[in-house]
């Protein structure tokens, strides 16, 4: 019974000294796996054509062709937002999750004063009319719901925390989706 027993342990011990074997062998091979450096990490040289292009072409691009476009955009949509008498942040999507808990969290005066700036650039664009001069002069790129933005993705994330519903692999509340699951924005997935 001694021997039976001295073989059962001398097995055991086999056994571990394979597995202890195994997974140092595993150890050794996955370091040498980790300590290579993921491309977007490595510094990334220039060829001399790129090196050409971004010292020659891309200023002429950006001073005379994206410069200008871009500029061009933006004073539309300042005279467009002007016109009708609306503000930047009025116009975006109500429906959305996180503007949604936004707007709740505003304070009355801007509720009151959103809604009919709303309500009076829907009755103009019917009627196909513009604001008066005199009452264009303003800057409609206020961001006036900002703080309460920042305030909403703070009580989402704490309440989805609270729910359990961790989407690690996602970023919440990155543009127009929410990170979580969603693959379209404006489609307003949410978990409650």
């Amino acid at each position: 019974s001694s021997a039976v027993r001295l073989s059962s342990a001398f097995d055991s011990a086999s056994r571990m000294s394979f597995y202890r074997a195994l997974s140092k062998s595993l150890l050794r091979t996955m370091a040498a796996e980790r300590a290579v450096v993921p491309w977007y990490h490595q510094e990334m040289q220039m060829t001399p054509f790129e090196q050409f292009c971004k010292a020659n072409i891309y200023p002429l691009w950006f001073k005379y062709v994206k410069g200008p476009f871009e500029r061009y955009q933006y004073e539309h949509m300042i005279a467009e937002l002007r016109g009708h008498g609306l503000m930047l942040d009025d116009q975006l999507n109500d429906k959305e999750p996180v503007i949604e808990r936004a707007l709740e969290l505003l304070p009355h005066d801007l509720i009151v004063g959103r809604y009919r700036r709303l309500m009076r650039a829907q009755e103009m664009m019917a009627k196909k009319l513009h604001l008066p001069l005199a009452e264009q002069n303003y800057d409609p790129m206020i961001p006036y719901m900002a703080p309460s933005i920042e305030e909403a993705k703070f009580q989402l994330q704490e309440e989805q925390e609270l729910l359990q519903f961790h989407p690690w692999d996602r970023r919440l509340f990155s543009g127009h989706t929410t990170g979580l699951g969603e693959s379209t924005p404006y489609s307003t997935f949410m978990t409650w």
